[in-house]
């Protein structure tokens, strides 16, 4: 399998808005994409905008618009922009690093997606673009490219970003924005995009998963333009059952079409019976193998050993990468550092208690016991001499109860990464479990260590903005998220 990461080349930056570049990830209509890491080791991917973008003032002014819009989606099922500059000589924007292939790389490398995959997919892109409209935002340009593949469901990324391109010079100069083959008729007709539009390009999406090709063919733009305004969509190799939710989405009028939730809830209820689950084998046999070569292990390393280049690049902090000045937003981090860094040792000493009170619930039968101050999280695994619970109980039940105690020891870390790991591996022993009830709990978990880890990448990526109002929501975020946990521990514990 090739390396899915390129080396820098002489041209690209080593550096963007303080965070060191690693490797390429991509490039695209609007910029290259960049693998970075947060000052915690949480894996990003920085866009940074080409000059051509960057030199239209129209273009800057609403992408700060969009931007300022983006970070306040936060839905499972996207990429959340976690940082961003619109100031900057070329402007960027990072969000959190998906380690899974785009839905175009997935089908065009291991062919279409089973039913029961297509179906899942749709319930999971319905669900981001829930949230992205939620914040009244519009995608615009939801295409195969735009949707990740990850282990655990996929994540729809670049939303609002096309907007900010839509009114520049360059339209001037006959240069369409967006993708051709996965346009609505009213994109195509000039007139405004709205939450159908987006409606519009999920049906094509289904479609392209399931049968390898847009429903309006390729080719010349203007003929397929013709086609998608004029002619009803080839659907040819599309099963019954998603055939008449693609017509839906696919119709030509904008209020024939679908809400995204109907989408979401027409998808769930074909694969009723089955689990939800979007973890494990939620994909192909051979789309879930090739997720392992997007891990950035080996890039976390590298940035390890540079540890005494700390020091010479201190005199040159307050520069961007690009040459110009920090802006005021940026350069107010060192007035808000106190705050952010006490606010982040509250999260840091939240999580690490967490987890240890959840095991304490699971394993006694009261409150946990001992000092509510910190300690240091601690497990020790029964000997072959010491029968145990799990032994008789339901699978699923034995393998939460690893997972929990088997992250134990990183929780005191603060590690987003981590929580997202044992949201992981709990959705595994969701999948194990052989009682529904067992699996539902377990997967509440689950959703509940989900949360934690976004709240927790936001209020460290807060405090490194020094954003002092967004900090403290998502630490009442997460503490919310800590308080769910509980009270779904307390259901686990029951049955298991």
């Amino acid at each position: 399998m090739a390396d899915r990461f390129k080396s820098l080349a002489d041209d690209d930056p080593r550096s963007v808005g303080g965070y060191d570049l690693r490797a390429r990830l991509g490039a695209g209509g609007m910029g290259r994409v960049y693998l970075a890491f947060t000052p915690g080791g949480r894996a990003l991917a920085v866009k940074v905008v080409r000059p051509d973008y960057a030199e239209d003032d129209e273009f800057r002014r609403r992408f700060r618009k969009e931007i300022d819009a983006a970070q306040r989606v936060q839905g499972l099922y996207t990429a959340p922009v976690v940082d961003a500059d619109s100031e900057a000589p070329l402007p960027w924007l990072a969000t959190v690093y998906v380690p899974g292939p785009s839905l175009h790389q997935a089908v065009t490398e291991h062919g279409p997606f089973p039913l029961t995959t297509v179906f899942r997919l749709l319930a999971g892109v319905a669900e981001g673009l829930t949230a992205i409209h939620a914040c009244e935002l519009i995608h615009r340009d939801l295409k195969p490219a735009n949707i990740l593949l990850a282990h655990d469901g996929p994540r729809v990324i670049d939303f609002g970003i096309a907007h900010a391109a839509d009114a520049t010079t360059l339209t001037s100069t006959h240069v369409r924005v967006g993708t051709p083959a996965f346009m609505a008729p009213e994109q195509i007709r000039g007139h405004s995009a709205s939450l159908a539009t987006d409606v519009f390009a999920l049906g094509n999406l289904a479609v392209f998963a399931a049968t390898g090709r847009t429903a309006f063919g390729e080719g010349n733009p203007e003929a397929m333009f013709f086609r998608i305004i004029n002619e009803e969509p080839e659907l040819g190799g599309c099963d019954p059952e998603l055939r008449a939710v693609v017509e839906w989405c696919l119709a030509k009028e904008q209020g024939e079409r679908p809400s995204v939730g109907e989408v979401m809830e027409y998808a769930r209820e074909q694969i009723q019976g089955e689990t939800m689950s979007l973890a494990g084998s939620w994909l192909p046999d051979s789309v879930a193998t090739s997720l392992a070569g997007y891990g950035t292990v080996k890039y976390t390393k590298t940035g390890e050993t540079k540890k005494e280049e700390d020091t010479p690049r201190k005199a040159d902090e307050d520069k961007s990468p690009t040459g110009g000045t920090t802006p005021p937003s940026r350069q107010g981090n060192s007035a808000l550092a106190g705050l952010g860094w006490l606010a982040a040792l509250i999260v840091i000493v939240v999580v690490a208690i967490g987890p240890q009170k959840v095991l304490d619930w699971v394993k006694s039968d009261g409150e946990p016991s001992g000092s509510p101050g910190y300690s240091a999280p601690s497990y020790t695994p029964p000997t072959d001499s010491e029968p145990t619970e799990e032994d008789t109980t339901d699978p699923g039940c034995e393998q939460a109860s690893q997972a929990i105690s088997s992250n134990l020891d990183t929780f005191d870390k603060a590690s987003a990464a981590s929580l997202s790991a044992q949201a992981s591996n709990l959705n595994s022993a969701a999948d194990a479990a052989e009682d529904s009830e067992v699996a539902s709990a377990v997967r509440a978990l689950a959703n509940d260590a989900r949360s934690m880890s976004d709240s927790a990448a936001g209020a460290f990526s807060a405090r490194d903005r020094g954003d002092s109002t967004q900090l403290k929501a998502y630490q009442e975020a997460f503490s919310a998220g800590f308080d769910q946990w509980k009270k779904d521990a307390e259901t686990y514990k029951s049955l298991c």
